[in-house]
């Protein structure tokens, strides 16, 4: 399995990256690429539409329609996203398994921040406390996936107060920094992520 560090990445960008890597992946044998990035300032919307509680957008900010579960989120730089677009037969994964393969290499990453967060199945993502520092959601086609978690790190949290994130009312968002009260190199975070990976999906 290839490990990419795209850097600042388009979020529709992004997701062409994506959808080609896929269409790849489909009836083949290949494990996948796990794709490092980050996004300018986006907000995206999940295919649960109950979910997607957007009270305005701010300039320049344009809000996606995508195919991944749940609801609205957003990204912007200082968040490290990942998105394994993966061959779930070839990996020999259940969508569960694959989901929880996830979030805990995210446990695995901010563990090694110093800080503490656990993951919820319940409401998708991962907490430290009661506060999300870490939200998920996937889309599946012939056993392939896309889509994947993006952590909070450095990012500015106010864009999360443009929306209900992923229809959660009252759920306080949280980052990396602001649980450390220091910001987190990201080159450092994503040299762990990539580790993290290799150790558990043998690249």
């Amino acid at each position: 399995m290839e490990i990419k560090d795209l850097g600042l990445v388009d979020y529709r960008e992004a997701l062409r990256i994506q959808y080609d890597i896929a269409e790849s992946l489909k009836g083949q044998g290949d494990q996948g690429v796990c794709l490092i990035l980050e996004h300018p300032p986006v907000i995206t919307l999940g295919a649960n539409k109950n979910l997607n509680m957007v009270h305005f957008t701010p300039p320049g900010v344009e809000a996606v329609q995508t195919r991944r579960g749940g609801g609205a989120t957003a990204h912007n730089p200082g968040q490290l996203v990942l998105y394994p677009v993966v061959n779930l037969k070839a990996l020999r994964l259940s969508v569960k398994d694959f989901v929880t393969a996830v979030l805990d290499m995210g446990v695995a990453l901010l563990g090694r921040l110093g800080v503490p967060a656990k993951v919820r199945m319940d409401a998708l993502g991962l907490w430290v406390g009661e506060r999300k520092i870490a939200s998920m959601g996937i889309h599946v086609s012939r056993y392939v996936t896309a889509h994947g978690v993006a952590i909070n790190l450095n990012n500015d949290l106010s864009i999360f107060e443009t929306m209900t994130p992923c229809g959660l009312h009252g759920v306080a968002m949280t980052s990396a920094a602001k649980e450390r009260g220091e910001p987190v190199d990201m080159v450092e975070a994503k040299a762990y992520l990539a580790k993290i990976i290799s150790e558990r999906w043998c690249c």
